[in-house]
C-alpha cells in the first residue's frame, strides 16, 4: 500500500512541473493572444488544481504516517511550506490581474516570484528519492574507483617488469590477467548502466506525458485536452465535476485539526536535500570522452579528463539539450543519469591498448609492448580522474541536500518554538488567583509541543553526527535539545516564569543562528555554481565553514553566561538550595566542559 501511495505521490509531481511550465509561458502567450479571458481561465484552472494538490499531500501523509513516517513528515512539511508561502493566494491574485483589464507587467513579476516558491516545494517533495539516489550513486562510484585502482596497480606492475626486460611469456600471462580484469570491470559497468536505464525507463513509462513524443502536436482521440494538462484548461483527474465557482479564492479545503500548515506537524526524518541542481557535468550521458575520435596510439598526454566535455549548459553530442533546467525540472534531469558511466570510454580504450600489448609480447617486442602498456595506464588514469570528478560532484550535491534538509527542519522547529514561547508568555501573564481550572491542561499542551520539538532536535542531531564534518553545530543542537527538555520539565511543574521564558528565548536564538549559517553556506554554494568557481578538493567539503563554527561556539558560551546570571538572580546567599536550580547548574557545568572540548577539536582540526 505504501508503494502505491509513493507511486501516487510521484505522479502528483507531474502536474506541479507542468504548472511551472505553464506559468513560465503565460507572458509569451499574453503577448500573442487576444483572448485574455482564456488566459485568465487557465490561471484559474491552475489555482483549482493546485488547491487539490495541497489537499492530496495531506491525505497521502495521513495514510502513510504509520508505515513510512519519514515520507509522511516530508509531505506535511511540503504542504506547510506551500501554505506559508501563500501560493494559492498568489495564484488567485495573478488570475485577477489577468481578468478584464489585464496588467501583464504586474502579472509577469508576480509569476516569476510564484515560480520560485513552487520550485522550492517541488524540490522538497523530490528530495527524499533524490537523497537515496545520490547515496546509492556515491556508493557505486566508490566501488568502481576501488576496482579501477586495483586494475591500474596491476597494469603498472606488468609495465614495470616489461621495462626491466622480463620474460615475454610470463609477461604475456600477467598481461592477459589484467586484460581479463578490465573486461570484467567493463561488463560490470555495462550491467549497472543497463539496470539504471531500465529503472529510468520504467519510471518514465508511468508518466502520462510519455504517451506523446516531444513535438507531437496530435491530440487525444476524444479531441479534448489531456486530463490534468494545465495547458488544456481541463481539470485534473477527479476534478472534472468541479465548476469554476466551486473553489472560492483562498478558501481551499476545510482544515482538519492539525491540517493547517502553521500548526505543529508530526515530524519524521526528512530528506530536505536539494535535489540535484542539474549542475554542469552531472547527469549527462557519457560526458567527456577525452580521446573520442583519436587513434589508440595517441600519446599519454592526449585526452585529458576535461577534454571533450561539453561546456556548462551544453549537451554532449547526440543528446538533447538540457540547458540550465529550472529547479522544478532539475530532479528529472538528474534522474536521467548518464546512459554510460563516465570513464567507460576510457576503459574501453585501455582494453584495446592491453590487447595490443599482448600481441607485442607474443612477438617478443618488449619496446612496443611497453609503449602500449603506458597508453593503457594513461587511459586508466583518465578513467580514474573521470570517476573522481563525478564523485566530487555527487558529494557536493549530497552536501547541498544536507544543508537544505537541516535548514527546512530548523525552520519548522523555529516556527513551533515561537508558538510555544508566545503561549508560555501568555499563560504566565495570567495572575495566579485568576487562573482557570483549565490552566494546567493548557500548559500540558505547550509541554507536548515542546517535547515534539525536542524529538525533532534529536533527529537533526543524528543528521549532523552522520555528516561528521562539523564540531560546533552538533554541540549547539545537543545543548538546544537539553534546553528543550529543561523547558518541558519546568512546564510539567506549571512553571512558566522568567527562567523558563529565558531558556525558551535561547532556543529561538540558537535556531535563528543555525538557520542563518546554513543559508549563508547555501548561498555561497549557489554563487560558486553560477560563477563556475567550484574548486576540486582532495578532501570532502565540510558541512559549514570554520568561521560559522566559531560563531556557534561563541553563541553557546553566551547562552551559558546568560543562564548563569539568571540563576544567580534567583539564588539567595552563596549556595543554591533549590533542587531544580542545582540540576540546572550541574547541566551548565557539563555544557561548559563540552564547549571546551569542541573548541579544542576545532583548533586541532579533528573534524577534518
Amino acid at each position: 500500500m505504501v508503494r502505491c501511495f509513493s507511486r501516487r505521490l510521484k505522479l502528483g509531481f507531474l502536474p506541479l512541473a507542468c504548472w511551472l511550465t505553464v506559468l513560465a509561458l503565460v507572458p509569451q502567450v499574453a503577448c500573442s493572444e487576444e483572448d485574455t479571458a482564456e488566459l485568465a481561465n487557465r490561471q484559474q484552472q491552475i489555482f483549482r488544481d493546485y488547491e487539490r494538490f495541497e489537499k492530496t499531500l495531506y491525505d497521502i501523509a495521513e495514510q502513510t504516517r504509520r508505515k513510512d513516517p519519514e515520507r509522511a513528515e516530508l509531505l506535511y512539511r511540503a504542504r506547510g511550506q506551500s501554505q506559508e508561502q501563500r501560493i494559492l493566494t498568489e495564484m488567485q491574485a495573478i488570475s485577477a490581474l489577468l481578468n478584464k483589464d489585464p496588467k501583464y507587467g504586474d502579472a509577469l513579476e508576480r509569476q516569476k516570484d510564484l515560480i520560485l516558491r513552487m520550485q522550492a516545494v517541488l524540490k522538497l517533495l523530490q528530495s527524499l528519492d533524490e537523497r537515496e539516489r545520490i547515496a546509492g550513486e556515491i556508493a557505486r562510484i566508490n566501488d568502481l574507483l576501488k576496482d579501477t585502482n586495483r586494475l591500474l596497480a596491476g597494469q603498472k606492475d606488468v609495465n614495470a617488469d616489461t621495462q626491466r626486460g622480463g620474460d615475454p611469456g610470463q609477461l604475456g600471462e600477467r598481461q592477459q590477467k589484467v586484460a581479463d580484469q578490465a573486461q570484467q570491470l567493463a561488463e560490470k559497468i555495462d550491467r549497472q548502466d543497463a539496470e539504471r536505464k531500465a529503472e529510468r525507463d520504467s519510471r518514465d513509462g508511468s508518466s502520462p506525458a510519455d504517451s506523446q513524443q516531444p513535438g507531437d502536436d496530435s491530440k487525444p482521440s476524444s479531441g479534448e485536452g489531456s486530463e490534468g494538462d494545465p495547458m488544456s484548461g481541463k481539470p485534473m483527474s477527479g476534478d472534472q465535476d468541479s465548476k469554476p465557482g466551486d473553489s472560492k479564492p483562498g478558501e481551499g479545503e476545510k482544515q482538519k485539526p492539525g491540517e493547517n500548515g502553521n500548526s505543529p506537524m508530526p515530524m519524521g526524518e526528512p530528506s530536505e536535500g536539494k535535489p540535484s541542481e542539474g549542475k554542469p557535468g552531472e547527469g549527462k550521458p557519457s560526458e567527456g570522452k577525452p580521446s573520442e575520435g583519436q587513434p589508440s596510439e595517441g600519446k599519454p598526454s592526449e585526452g585529458k579528463p576535461s577534454e571533450g566535455k561539453p561546456s556548462s549548459g551544453k549537451p554532449s553530442e547526440g543528446q538533447p539539450s538540457e540547458g540550465q533546467p529550472s529547479d522544478g525540472q532539475q530532479s528529472e534531469g538528474n534522474a536521467q543519469d548518464e546512459e554510460q558511466t563516465r570513464g567507460r570510454e576510457e576503459l574501453e580504450q585501455a582494453r584495446k591498448e592491453m590487447q595490443q600489448a599482448l600481441e607485442e609480447l607474443k612477438g617478443k617486442d618488449l619496446k612496443e609492448a611497453d609503449a602500449d602498456q603506458e597508453q593503457a595506464i594513461a587511459k586508466l588514469e583518465q578513467m580514474k580522474a573521470e570517476l573522481e570528478e563525478l564523485l566530487r560532484q555527487l558529494r557536493e550535491e549530497e552536501k547541498e541536500m544536507y544543508l537544505t534538509q537541516l535548514e527546512a527542519r530548523f525552520q519548522n522547529m523555529l516556527r513551533r518554538q515561537q508558538q510555544i514561547n508566545s503561549e508560555t508568555v501568555r499563560l504566565d501573564g495570567i495572575p495566579e488567583e485568576e487562573r482557570p481550572s483549565t490552566f494546567g491542561a493548557k500548559v500540558e499542551v505547550v509541554k507536548r509541543q515542546q517535547d515534539e520539538n525536542a524529538l525533532d532536535a534529536a533527529k537533526a542531531l543524528s543528521l549532523l553526527k552522520e555528516d561528521g564534518t562539523s564540531v560546533a553545530f552538533p554541540e549547539a543542537v545537543e545543548q538546544m535539545q537539553s534546553n528543550m527538555e529543561n523547558v518541558s520539565r519546568r512546564l510539567s511543574h506549571l512553571d512558566t516564569g522568567d527562567t523558563t521564558q529565558l531558556i525558551e528565548l535561547l532556543i529561538v536564538e540558537s535556531l535563528e543562528e543555525m538557520i542563518f549559517a546554513l543559508q549563508q553556506e547555501l548561498e555561497k554554494m549557489q554563487e560558486q555554481q553560477q560563477q563556475q568557481q567550484q574548486q576540486q578538493q582532495q578532501q570532502d567539503p565540510g558541512l559549514v565553514n570554520q568561521l560559522a563554527e566559531l560563531k556557534m561556539i561563541r553563541s553557546l558560551q553566551n547562552q551559558i553566561n546568560r543562564l548563569t546570571r539568571q540563576i544567580g538572580l534567583k539564588v539567595d546567599g552563596e549556595q543554591a538550595a533549590d533542587p531544580e536550580q542545582i540540576d540546572l547548574l550541574q547541566d551548565l557545568s557539563r555544557r561548559q566542559e563540552r564547549i571546551q572540548e569542541a573548541t579544542y577539536d576545532l583548533s586541532v582540526g579533528r573534524n577534518q
